[in-house]
C-alpha cells in the first residue's frame, strides 16, 4: 500500500509543491516530503476526502495550533492546499531522525548523559506548549525528531488547547513512557536463570538500574504514585533525579 501510496502522488504538482515522496499515514491522511518551486523541503499534511463533519474541525486545530506557537522547535505552519481533490496543510521541513528509528532501525544506544539532555529539552518544549495553552497529546518516540543532539517536536493531529477535557497532565505519561524508552535503550538484560522453566519478567522497576528518586520521578509520571500537578515540577524533580552529576 505504502508503494502504491508513492507512486501515485510522487512527482505531482499541487499549488507551488511538488510531491518528492511518502513519509508515513495516519488515521487522517497522508504525510509527504515535497519541494517548494524555489526548492525548499516542506512537508504537507493531505487529509482523506473522506473525513467527516466530526473529523475535520479536529484537523483545523492543529493548522490554529501551529499557526499561533511560534518556536524553532516546532514545525512552522506554513499554509494551505486545496486543489483536485488534494486538501492539506504546508508544514516547515525539520531535519533529523525520529528516536524511533535511532532505536528500531539504528540501534541506538542513549548514554545516561544523552538521557538527561534529551528529556530535559523535550520537558522545555513541553514547558512552552503548556505555558500557551497547548496540549500535545501525542509525545512518543515516532514523534520527537533529533538533529545534531536538538530536539524537536512533531505531528500536533491531536493537540488540543487545554480545558476541562483536554487537561495538561495527558502529557505527562506519554513523557515517562517516552523517557522509559531512552533508558532501556542501553540496558543489558541480565543471563537468564537456567533452572527456571520460563525467564521471569520483571517490571521497569525492578528490572532497571535506577536510584529511589529517579523511580519515584518516573511513577509519578505514569500515575503509579502522586500524580504531577504540573510541567514546571516535573521540570525541577528530573533536573534533581536525572542530572548527571548526581550518579
Amino acid at each position: 500500500m505504502r508503494f502504491y501510496r508513492t507512486l501515485k502522488y510522487a512527482g505531482k504538482k499541487f499549488s507551488q509543491y511538488t510531491i518528492d515522496r511518502l513519509l508515513g499515514e495516519g488515521r487522517y491522511g497522508l504525510c509527504f516530503l515535497a519541494r517548494s518551486e524555489s526548492g525548499n523541503k516542506v512537508v504537507i499534511k493531505k487529509y482523506k476526502t473522506s473525513l467527516g463533519q466530526k473529523e475535520l474541525p479536529n484537523c483545523i486545530d492543529e493548522a490554529v495550533i501551529l499557526s499561533k506557537l511560534k518556536d524553532k522547535r516546532i514545525p512552522a505552519f506554513l499554509g494551505v492546499v486545496n486543489e483536485k481533490r488534494f486538501y492539506g496543510f504546508v508544514l516547515e521541513y525539520k531535519n533529523g531522525c525520529t528516536v524511533k528509528e535511532l532505536l528500531f532501525k539504528h540501534n541506538y544506544k542513549f548514554t545516561r548523559r544523552e538521557v538527561f539532555h534529551t528529556g530535559l529539552q523535550l520537558i522545555n518544549i513541553i514547558q512552552y506548549l503548556h505555558e500557551n495553552g497547548v496540549v500535545h497529546r501525542d509525545i512518543r518516540i515516532p514523534n520527537v525528531l533529533m538533529y545534531q543532539g536538538k530536539v524537536c517536536l512533531i505531528d500536533f493531529g491531536l493537540a488540543r488547547w487545554a480545558d476541562k477535557t483536554y487537561r495538561y497532565d495527558l502529557d505527562f505519561s506519554y513523557l515517562g513512557d517516552f523517557l522509559l524508552y531512552l533508558i532501556y535503550s542501553s540496558y543489558e538484560k541480565k543471563e537468564k536463570n537456567k533452572q527456571l522453566p520460563w525467564p521471569k519478567k520483571l517490571p521497569w522497576y525492578e528490572e532497571l538500574s535506577l536510584t529511589s528518586e529517579q523511580q519515584l520521578f518516573l511513577r509519578k509520571l505514569l500515575g503509579l504514585e502522586f500524580v504531577y500537578e504540573n510541567i514546571n515540577d516535573i521540570k525541577t524533580d528530573f533536573i534533581r533525579a536525572f542530572s548527571i552529576s548526581r550518579y
